[in-house]
């Protein structure tokens, strides 16, 4: 975000503040609302640092309402049948539609145990990332414990949000000309 974005965002008033960074964390429009008692931001980290802050100094019930808002994976298998394809491998991430109905039995119940111990989804941003590392990193993350899990299904969350950010941020430039 150039310098003139950073000021139109640090001159927005609470409400456009809150309409523009409120939906940045899925159900934490409140982060949006505390971060903006932090402005001036110096630039665009800053405000992701803030908000981040925010939403993982949390208290618990809060935290964890942020974590179960996001959608797990199996979510996202739920929706595909083994039987019917998905057509787009970009509707399924790191290629979860492709797998042998072992590998789906074996995610499910690796899922299945995940949230049992942690009460919260199986959270990945799967970009980048292969079937076989992900049933890996699930794996791995069951071992963690709870609070360990709690951060890095926040560092997750974090990959989703700077997606968001990134939208706003083209969004803004064009606003301002850039």
């Amino acid at each position: 975000m150039n310098e003139s974005a950073m000021r139109a965002v640090n001159a927005m008033s609470r409400s456009d503040f809150v309409a523009t960074f409120g939906s940045v964390f899925k159900d934490a429009p409140w982060a949006a609302e505390e971060a903006f008692e932090c402005r001036p931001f110096a630039d665009l980290s800053a405000l992701k640092s803030t908000m981040m802050a925010m939403v993982r100094g949390a208290p618990e019930e809060a935290r964890l309402r942020v974590l179960r808002s996001y959608p797990g994976l199996e979510n996202v298998l739920a929706v595909s049948s083994l039987k019917q394809r998905i057509a787009s491998s970009s509707t399924v991430p790191a290629g979860l539609d492709q797998l042998s109905p072992e590998e789906f039995a074996q995610f499910r119940s690796l899922n299945k145990s995940y949230h049992e111990r942690f009460d919260i989804p199986f959270i990945l941003y799967a970009e980048g990332k292969t079937a076989e590392g992900v049933m890996a990193l699930l794996e791995q993350r069951l071992r963690h414990e709870p609070e360990v899990e709690e951060a890095i299904a926040f560092r997750e969350i974090g990959h989703f949000a700077a997606s968001e950010f990134q939208a706003i941020c083209q969004k803004l430039a064009a606003a301002q000309g850039d």
